[in-house]
């Protein structure tokens, strides 16, 4: 018979009140930090409504030495920040208590992205989004993007790094369907492949030639298919 031991958590936050809160912990689950009293980590017996989320009975919950949740193993399906978790999957936060990481249990829009059932989503600690797999080719800031790879982000919400899913001029570049672009924060492009025929700083360059850019916009290639030194 399982044993319900109800521990006391405190919820210590730099510059804010300390918060003792029960939860309803199977006993032989806990785990405490080195040398304190401080709960770890413990599994559910009951559901438990902890940050205004509601976890369900046999979820692993962990903490942070603040006593706030840091990687948890959700037993349901549970809504996080307004996305579907997926049950037996693994969440994140981070050291302020905003979600890091989750798989989606639903296919869910994220920032007008209809993102894939299944797939896991990254967020920077600023609650911005890093990561997604789209559920469909779609557009994004006027880029075609298609699904299948993964979509990525600056922390200020610009693609990093995309497929793309026909032909298309980035930059004054044309970047062949189906492959890989990468963009700088300065919004030059670091990398892409060519889908056609193009002089770039002396060289001509051949469709289908990947290029890399240096920071400075300096042609530094290293696969010259069909190139030429003009």
């Amino acid at each position: 018979m399982l044993r319900l031991k109800n521990f006391t958590r405190v919820l210590d936050i730099p510059g804010s009140k300390r918060i003792a809160l029960s939860l309803p912990c199977i006993e032989k689950t806990i785990v405490k930090f080195p040398d304190s009293s401080i709960l770890k980590s413990c599994r559910l017996l009951t559901d438990a409504v902890i940050q205004g989320i509601l976890f369900r009975a046999g979820s692993i919950v962990g903490f942070n030495e603040y006593g706030r949740l840091w990687r948890c193993k959700i037993s349901g399906d549970t809504m996080i920040n307004s996305l579907p978790c997926k049950t037996e999957s693994e969440v994140e936060f981070s050291r302020e208590g905003k979600l890091l990481m989750c798989t989606l249990s639903s296919e869910t829009k994220i920032m007008g992205i209809p993102v894939r059932a299944g797939s896991m989503v990254l967020f920077y600690e600023s609650g911005n989004l890093f990561k997604c797999d789209p559920a469909c080719d779609t557009t994004f800031e006027d880029l075609p993007l298609k699904s299948g790879a993964d979509i990525c982000f600056f922390d200020n919400g610009r693609p990093s790094a995309f497929n793309i899913s026909r032909d298309t001029i980035i930059n004054g570049l044309p970047c062949l369907a189906g492959t890989r672009v990468w963009i700088r924060r300065n919004r030059r492009i670091a990398g892409c492949t060519l889908s056609r025929r193009m002089d770039i700083q002396g060289v001509s360059l051949g469709r289908g030639s990947f290029i890399v850019f240096h920071e400075g916009g300096i042609l530094i290639n290293s696969d010259f298919r069909n190139a030429d030194r003009l």
